[in-house]
């Protein structure tokens, strides 16, 4: 649940498209072709690795897993007609349809193609940056750890049709977990064929979901990915539309003129920025949002002078919050804590059980503190800071504040560097900034999700965080559930607030414009994940 994410979504928010396609229909709703625009060229669309929001978005139409999620973000069956747990939620049992199948000669869709998904994903030698959420599984972090073989990982299949899941400890999410790209199955067979280019290539992708890439030529890299429904997809939900064509990103001629280049699109949907919903709506557009994205003030670690507790910390209690808040984005809403107000754990709210709000509050001695802090640094001179800031009013507003209250209380003078909200997001995951206000999403629903993006293992780690300690406290939470769980969870978010890693500002939303006549996309807040199954116009 990635930072990546954002990234891609604000690349779509450069077009500042008008979305022309927002039109009507004459006809039936069913058989027909819907139109997505996708920012960049998916990355990989190998289950197991793709992490980047356009390849899973692709993803989620080629694949099934054991479950999928409705509207409701509730798990419903997938390549599993129905499933089992035992009294602790320790231990859950998949029987698979008897009907799924991969396309051509490839046969049906069995349990071993579960097992060997899973453990593939966790191998290390695969490189996964989304296989984390896995770690509820028996024995996956040592074997992502490289500390045991991936045969001994908690995932068995007793026969062809039969899935038995074996959990580290309690977990009663583990079918809505499930729906996750990472948990889709793999075909041994046909993943060896393909000579370490699985998911490069259309003819490198064996997909058991609803919608095949139509052809050899469907996927243009860059340009577009054209689906057809799959005549082999044999699910609870029959696919309504006939095709679903991806959009590839934008031309420098298009962006001249991004509402005539949206028009030849004739788009069905698409991500938008919040600063267009006004145009879509005027063009009878429906807009839908999620709540997916913790924007905060966080510090590079590994970066001097911030790599000190003390430094980093002065600098945070420092702000005049109430000043800062002031200025929030419009349609978004001031964060109390790190994680997000929605998620859940165990089905329930996590915060009435974690608490809060953690964030640390302004202090009189933050410049005594930002001393102390320089001199154990070894750091005389900190003029050159530069704050990396989202290039909108309201944020470069809201980092004026904090820029303010920085001269005002070390008696010095830094530096602001407006930017493009991609490329903060890109300057994060390269490590390349010292301070900067950037977006979190996590991948998934539930307090680890987000929590595990600053384990030291994580290569998706946005502080550059390698703390012993924290990722004790996390792991430690895993082991739990109920109450305890939700304790440990929120330690380790105090941990991040204390430790003065990330500050938390405000929650931001997704936005998405879909088309007059268009229903049944169902846009999920974390992952990626857009649903076109019960897509239809008309």
């Amino acid at each position: 649940m990635k930072i990546k994410k954002i990234a891609a979504l604000l690349l779509a928010a450069a077009m500042a498209l008008s979305l022309a396609a927002c039109h009507g229909g004459k006809m039936g709703k069913a058989g027909k072709t819907i139109n997505y625009y996708l920012s960049d060229d998916p990355s990989s669309l190998d289950p197991q690795i793709a992490s980047d929001p356009s390849s899973l978005i692709v993803v989620q139409s080629l694949f099934e897993g054991l479950t999928r999620l409705d509207a409701k973000e509730t798990a419903q069956p997938g390549v599993a007609e129905k499933w089992e747990q035992n009294a602790d939620a320790t231990q859950f049992t998949f029987h698979l349809r008897k009907d799924a199948k991969w396309p051509g000669k490839a046969g049906a869709v069995k349990a071993s193609d579960f097992v060997f998904a899973f453990r593939r994903a966790l191998d290390p030698a695969t490189g996964s940056s989304t296989c984390l959420q896995m770690y509820c599984i028996k024995n996956a972090r040592e074997i992502h750890e490289g500390k045991l073989p991936v045969n001994n990982l908690g995932v068995e299949a007793p026969d062809t049709k039969t899935l038995v899941v074996n959990l580290a400890y309690p977990c009663p999410d583990f079918p809505k977990m499930a729906a996750s790209a990472v948990f889709m199955p793999c075909n041994e067979t046909f993943f060896d064929s393909t000579e370490g280019r699985y998911g490069l290539e259309t003819d490198e992708i064996l997909g058991n979901g609803p919608f095949k890439i139509d052809g050899s030529y469907g996927w243009t890299h860059g340009k577009s990915i054209n689906l057809t429904k799959s005549s082999t997809y044999a699910g609870r939900t029959v696919p309504l539309p006939s095709a679903v064509n991806f959009t590839i990103g934008l031309t420098a001629a298009d962006l001249s003129n991004p509402v005539e280049a949206m028009a030849a699109a004739s788009l069905d949907a698409a991500p938008i920025p919040a600063s267009k919903i006004s145009e879509a709506e005027a063009k009878d557009c429906t807009i839908s949002s999620v709540q997916d994205t913790t924007w905060g003030l966080g510090f590079n670690v590994q970066s001097s002078p911030f790599s000190n507790e003390k430094v980093r910390a002065a600098f945070l209690q420092a702000i005049s919050r109430s000043a800062v808040l002031a200025h929030l984005p419009g349609d978004s809403s001031a964060a109390e804590n790190i994680i997000l107000p929605n998620t859940e754990l165990d089905g329930k709210p996590y915060r009435s059980a974690a608490g809060g709000p953690f964030y640390l509050k302004q202090s009189a001695n933050a410049s005594l503190l930002l001393n102390e802090g320089l001199q154990e640094a070894g750091v005389k001179d900190i003029s050159s800071i530069t704050v990396y800031c989202p290039n909108d009013s309201a944020d470069k507003m809201m980092c004026n504040e904090m820029i303010a209250a920085w001269n005002r209380t070390f008696n010095n003078y830094f530096n602001i560097k407006p930017m493009d909200a991609s490329r903060i997001v890109g300057a994060v995951q390269s490590g390349d900034y010292s301070i900067a206000v950037y977006p979190v999403t996590p991948s998934s629903d539930g307090p680890y999700a987000f929590l595990s993006m600053f384990l030291s293992t994580s290569s998706d780690n946005p502080a550059g965080l390698k703390d012993a300690g924290y990722d004790a406290l996390v792991e430690s939470a895993q082991g739990e559930s109920g109450q305890q769980a939700a304790q440990g969870y929120a330690a380790a978010e105090r941990y991040l607030n204390e430790k003065a890693i990330f500050y938390p500002l405000y929650y931001g939303k997704s936005y998405y414009a879909v088309a007059k006549g268009v229903t049944g996309i169902v846009f999920h807040p974390y992952g990626g994940g857009v649903d076109f199954i019960n897509a239809g116009k008309g």
